[in-house]
């Protein structure tokens, strides 16, 4: 069985829908989404991997704390999670506006690499690297083994440029969405390399996929007040039908349907 390891932040969300448009003054009316809600791209994607099959685990840090047990309770592997005493859980306020834009207050935990973890990279066949402190992904990608996927994000703490670079000339896979697409080539130093493919989610507009040629794909219309972790469930989803030989193609629309089935749960 194929061995993924999905290295990025844990997170508790506490998701909430405003009607209107926050913006940080006055007062305005909310309903509660998810209160609270284990969360992080490492969560989601590997229990799209590991729904599709895959042994799949997340590499990530927790406190000892009622949050970090509620993220337990939500994992699919345990081996991956650092759980460092006296230390507080990542929290994050997920503040979706009427028009479906989202603004998120982060309140970070530790996060300290361990030995456990830097052999479960070694052992893994694949590394998938999402959003977490800059140094530990430097620290990951020094690591000999196997074959690398990139759930990007656009955020230049968790990813300066220079590991813009090394991760855009390494990834033998890449998601993003269509806002960081031109963040993402604008820190390309390096030619797009050989075989590299790329799928880039565009919300209701479908998925472009580039892998040699380039390709549209539809989805399905869904209107929902909390998108949280669709965008890491269909990289989950997706790798894992890459990994078991599909195509480009089935790959996404595997994607697809995991996202779908995701967002169905929150209407």
């Amino acid at each position: 069985m194929v061995r993924v390891a999905v290295a990025g932040f844990a997170t508790i969300d506490y998701v909430v829908r405003v009607e209107g448009d926050f913006t940080g003054r006055g007062t305005r009316l909310m309903r509660e989404a998810a209160w609270p809600r284990a969360g992080g791209a490492a969560l989601y994607a590997s229990a799209a991997l590991a729904k599709a099959g895959l042994n799949a685990a997340p590499l990530t840090w927790i406190g000892d704390d009622a949050d970090g047990e509620a993220y337990l309770a939500a994992c699919v592997a345990l081996d991956g999670v650092a759980v460092t005493p006296g230390a507080p859980s990542t929290r994050c306020l997920l503040i979706y506006n009427a028009d479906g834009t989202y603004g998120c207050l982060l309140r970070p935990g530790l996060a300290e690499l361990t030995e456990t973890q830097l052999r479960l990279v070694a052992q893994a066949e694949w590394l998938v690297i999402a959003a977490g402190p800059p140094e530990i992904t430097a620290r990951l990608l020094e690591v000999e083994g196997g074959r690398l996927a990139w759930i990007a994000k656009d955020d230049p703490a968790c990813f300066p440029p220079d590991l813009v670079a090394r991760l855009t000339a390494r990834a033998e896979v890449i998601f993003c969405n269509a806002g960081e697409r031109a963040w993402l080539e604008r820190g390309r130093t390096d030619a797009v390399p050989a075989g590299q493919i790329l799928f880039e989610t565009r919300g209701a507009d479908g998925v472009r996929v580039e892998a040699g040629e380039a390709f549209h794909l539809p989805v399905p219309l869904l209107i929902v007040d909390d998108a949280t972790g669709a965008g890491d469930t269909f990289a989950g989803a997706a790798l894992a039908a890459l990994i078991t030989g599909d195509s480009p193609r089935a790959a996404a629309e595997a994607g697809i349907a995991a996202a779908g089935a995701l967002l169905a749960t929150r209407r």
